[in-house]
């Protein structure tokens, strides 16, 4: 789906261990993951993001993903769809494992790494 997704592979030497795991649910694309380490992620459908979501639904830059070792957060950029957090709209949101996060069409669960 873009450049940035790191496929999932439990041989990986990677000496940093993800701190969640973001897994698009959708059917009718090719499903990805991404490994999230502590760091900010922008989610949108310009090339330039972290997390690419190539859909008319999506705006370009249409959130900030905000992880560290003691939570992870998303913030709306103002988006024209919004962001739904287990179905409820949401601008911002302190993420918890098992969250279902709907951006335009695309639909992500994330889940803690223990």
């Amino acid at each position: 789906m873009d450049n940035e997704t790191i496929p999932l592979d439990s041989s990986s030497n990677n000496a940093e261990e993800p701190l969640y795991i973001l897994s698009l649910l959708n059917n009718e694309v090719m499903s990805s993951s991404w490994k999230l380490m502590a760091k900010n992620y922008s989610i949108g459908r310009a090339s330039d993001n972290n997390i690419i979501l190539d859909d008319i639904t999506v705006s370009r830059k249409h959130a900030l993903l905000s992880v560290d070792t003691n939570e992870i957060k998303i913030l709306d950029n103002n988006s024209t769809n919004g962001i739904y957090i287990n179905n409820e709209i949401k601008n911002d949101y302190l993420l918890k494992s098992g969250d279902k996060i709907q951006i335009g069409k695309y639909i992500l669960l994330l889940t803690e790494v223990t």
